[in-house]
C-alpha cells in the first residue's frame, strides 16, 4: 500500500470510494481514471463528449502540475469510452492538450465498454507519467 505521502486525493468523494486521484512513487506518477466530475461529484458536460473530454484532460492537466508535470511528461494513456465514434469526432481536443505542451504523442490504448462509474459518463482517462 503506498504511503500517505505519495497519495493525491483532488476531490472529497475519492477518500468516501477508497481511491487517490494519483499515487506517486520514485518518479512515476500514475493518475487514476480521470472523469468530467466537478469538486461536488456531478457529472459535467452530459451527453457531449466534447465536454466530458476536455473536462477529464483538464482535470489531468491539474493533477500533473500540482506534481511538477505537463502532458510531455505522461508516457502511457488508456481511454475508456462509451461512444467510440463520438471520442474519434472529437479526438482534437484531446490532442490538443499534448500540442500544447509541445508533447508528442503518449503510448495510449482506447478500449470501448457499455458503461462508467456514472451512467452519464462517456469517457475516462488514465495515465502513467514520468517526472524527474
Amino acid at each position: 500500500m503506498p504511503k500517505p505521502s505519495q497519495v493525491y486525493h483532488k476531490r472529497e468523494l475519492e477518500k468516501d470510494y477508497c481511491y487517490a486521484q494519483a499515487v506517486k512513487t520514485g518518479n512515476t506518477l500514475y493518475i487514476s481514471g480521470s472523469v468530467s466530475w466537478d469538486a461536488d461529484g456531478n457529472v459535467m458536460g452530459e451527453g457531449d463528449m466534447g465536454a466530458q473530454v476536455a473536462a477529464a484532460y483538464t482535470d489531468i492537466k491539474e493533477t500533473l502540475e500540482a506534481h511538477g508535470g505537463t502532458f510531455q511528461n505522461i508516457v502511457k494513456e488508456t481511454v475508456f469510452t462509451t461512444d467510440m465514434d463520438a471520442l474519434e469526432e472529437n479526438n482534437h481536443i484531446r490532442t490538443k492538450f499534448y500540442e500544447d505542451a509541445a508533447s508528442g504523442p503518449p503510448a495510449s490504448t482506447w478500449i470501448g465498454c457499455t458503461r462508467l462509474a456514472d451512467t452519464g459518463m462517456m469517457i475516462e482517462v488514465e495515465c502513467v507519467a514520468v517526472i524527474d
